[in-house]
């Protein structure tokens, strides 16, 4: 059986935009902020279409948020590489802007992300993702790791 692998590659374009997310993620100020880490992504769509307007910049020519959102789904980089923007879940609702949370709700494959992480603030999300080992149970009942020798255990 063959597997169609997706290539998550990013783009110049992707680069760019990445590079547009991570200034407007640095501008956005308190009220578009929970915490000092987490940033709506509704703010944070907001504060990339000013930065834009004052540099006449085309990045977001044309798009929306519904767009962004699409985009942000697909750019969390590669199975070993770093990601290009860490999504984040609103867990205390209760505590947040109510119109802040459904303007920035996103939503794919039943998982619902409501933030972008500032990578100022959260690097070690951003850094590239490990591969770990994969843990082996033997008949006895012991655990090793995949390729390790029972003698060198």
């Amino acid at each position: 059986m063959t597997t169609a692998r997706v290539d998550r590659t990013p783009t110049h374009n992707d680069l760019e935009i990445t590079g547009l997310v991570h200034r407007a993620l640095a501008a956005v100020q308190e009220a578009g902020r929970f915490g000092d880490r987490k940033v709506f992504i509704a703010s944070l769509w907001t504060t990339m279409l000013r930065i834009e307007s004052e540099t006449s910049g085309a990045l977001t020519q044309g798009a929306t948020l519904a767009h962004f959102k699409v985009w942000l789904l697909t750019r969390d980089g590669t199975e070993e590489g770093a990601r290009l923007i860490v999504l984040s879940r609103a867990d205390l609702v209760a505590a947040m802007d109510p119109a802040a949370v459904a303007a920035s709700e996103t939503v794919a494959d039943g998982a619902t992300f409501h933030f972008c992480v500032d990578p100022a603030i959260g690097r070690d999300e951003y850094a590239p993702r490990a591969r770990s080992p994969k843990a082996l149970i033997s008949r006895t009942g012991r655990v090793g790791k995949a390729g390790e020798s029972r003698r060198a255990a």
